[in-house]
């Protein structure tokens, strides 16, 4: 029997399927793909609350009232780079703090006069924060300024030697953001408004845009660029504001909470209480929030410690949460420097979740491709990564 010829439309369907068929074949992650940038309503609110773009100027500094002076700022920003300050005259806060290290240091544990027992913690946008060192012992910027100062293993200096070098050295810009002369001040009182000049420089170190936040800007604006961040960088956020969980501390635009934490971190050494003997450090200390030198109203401000909890007990053990902006490029990491990679940090995180080492690191059950795509999306967070990858 002879054939009879398709219909016209019968033969073109055909084709069509046919072709369609070819074309899942030769590229099958199309759907894949397509998921991937289909984000949910709460994936994106999340993701809009991790932009800068979602950073308000730093809040007000109740207890120095000199935090927003330019001129202040310029002092502290000279006397943070000025190694006089210090017992051998070769250590100053830009020692440890190096701009072009993200204003930390490479090193596991500090190095100043001598060896400190933990690691530099970076200090761009510590005006957004209220508990200042990894234990959180300073209360305000300004009086954690001061600790580094005195401290016999950073700079090794004593207040009255800070008092004798900016009389020597910055007597006349002292005078005029002080508005009286070190000279007629007490000894205390000077130390603490170069804590004060000190904070006012730091409060100016604010974080970068980085690739996440452009990210960030063009799924708000419904753009349909895509190629702000690569596959893996894209599942890594998904993971980091979902089954990851890692937003649970590592929240808002500077992707911290600034709290304390048990993170599973083994110890190199002599257990480590952190935040569980701060409180003494607190209570003990003359500069504090509501010390004598302090400009705070201690009816309207200091809420923080109005209402601080002082279980010691639970807090033994726990580290401030630090900022995860840049964080791809400042390793060692945790409070000990004791990883030398953010894969060693994931793979810890990993390994410890639910455990007695850190009660308060849970999340799912996460692949080695999970990890690698964490990892990838953390470089994302870095201001030398505003190349858009296509």
């Amino acid at each position: 029997m002879k054939a009879e010829p398709l219909g016209s439309s019968k033969a073109i369907g055909l084709l069509l399927t046919a072709f369609s068929f070819c074309v899942v074949l030769s590229n099958p992650s199309k759907g894949a793909e397509a998921d991937l940038f289909d984000w949910s309503a709460r994936e994106l609110a999340l993701i809009q609350s991790l932009s800068l773009s979602q950073l308000l100027p730093p809040p007000s500094s109740p207890s120095n009232k000199y935090a927003d002076d330019p001129e202040a700022a310029a002092l502290g920003r000279a006397i943070f780079h000025d190694s006089r300050f210090s017992a051998n005259g070769e250590v100053s806060c830009a020692t440890c703090h190096r701009q072009d290290y993200g204003f930390t240091d490479d090193l596991p544990k500090g190095l100043g006069i001598g060896l400190a027992s933990r690691r530099t913690m970076p200090i761009v946008g510590m005006a957004y924060q209220k508990w200042f060192f990894w234990d959180g012992r300073a209360d305000s910027l300004w009086s954690q300024t001061l600790g580094p100062l005195e401290n016999p293993v950073e700079h090794g200096i004593d207040r009255h030697q800070v008092q004798q070098l900016v009389l020597a050295h910055y007597s006349q810009p002292y005078q005029q953001v002080f508005e009286d002369d070190a000279t007629n001040q007490p000894v205390d009182q000077v130390f603490a408004n170069t804590g004060k000049a000190l904070a006012a420089h730091v409060r100016t170190l604010l974080p970068e845009k980085t690739r996440f936040d452009l990210y960030a800007h063009a799924l708000q604006s419904d753009s349909k660029e895509t190629g702000i961040l690569t596959e893996a960088e894209t599942r890594g956020l998904r993971l980091f504001v979902g089954k990851a969980k890692c937003i649970n501390c590592h929240n808002g635009p500077m992707f911290t909470n600034g709290e304390f934490h048990h993170s599973g971190t083994p110890d190199d050494g002599e257990p480590d209480p952190g935040r569980g003997t701060a409180f003494l450090e607190l209570e003990a200390t003359e500069f504090g929030f509501f010390g004598k030198w302090s400009d705070a109203d201690p009816e309207a401000d200091g809420d923080h410690i109005r209402f601080l909890d002082r279980d010691t007990r639970k807090y033994v053990g726990t580290f401030k949460t630090p900022t995860l902006r840049g964080a791809s490029d400042r390793p060692p990491y945790m409070h000990n420097g004791t990883f030398t990679s953010l894969a060693q940090v994931l793979n810890n995180y990993r390994a410890v979740s639910g455990s007695t080492l850190a009660d308060e690191v849970s999340h799912g059950d996460l692949t080695d491709r999970d990890l690698n795509d964490l990892e990838a999306f953390l470089g994302t967070l870095s201001s030398n990564s505003n190349d858009v990858h296509n």
